[in-house]
């Protein structure tokens, strides 16, 4: 079944320097905090890296001192099952009930299912309705 939970993501903004993603990998690792989901990529001089920690806090502590751009958002972390077709409901739902989504990326790492991180005009509202609608939707 699709299952909906809040988080947060930190959003780093740097310049687009080659071994910026090691960097911020290694201050965080050196600091024990525990990657949970990233997504990074680099347009125009800029990198944007987003990344979900089991301590935000800590994360943005750590990356402070070279990363100047660190903002904290809360994001939809969204787990279904690893078939054809689940996610296409779920963004239906949230179309339908006008909640617009300004981004997601996801992962499937493990072969059995698929993780995405939403980021919505209402993700409290968003994660609500996919957990009461998640059998409706035919995503189990």
């Amino acid at each position: 079944m699709a299952r909906a939970q809040l988080a947060k993501e930190l959003v780093m903004v740097a310049k687009d320097e080659t071994g910026l993603l090691g960097r911020i990998t290694v201050a965080l690792a050196q600091h024990n905090i525990y990657i949970i989901h990233l997504c990074a990529s680099a347009e125009g001089g800029k990198a944007t890296v987003r990344a979900v920690t089991r301590d935000s806090e800590k994360a943005k502590e750590a990356l402070s001192y070279f990363v100047s751009e660190i903002k904290e958002r809360e994001v939809v972390i969204v787990e279904f099952e690893n078939k054809v077709g689940t996610l296409a409901p779920v963004a239906k739902l949230l179309g339908n009930e006008n909640i617009g989504i300004e981004s997601v990326y996801g992962t499937s790492g493990d072969g059995f299912k698929i993780v995405g991180v939403f980021s919505t005009q209402d993700n409290r509202r968003a994660a609500e309705l996919i957990n009461r609608e998640s059998g409706a939707l035919g995503v189990t």
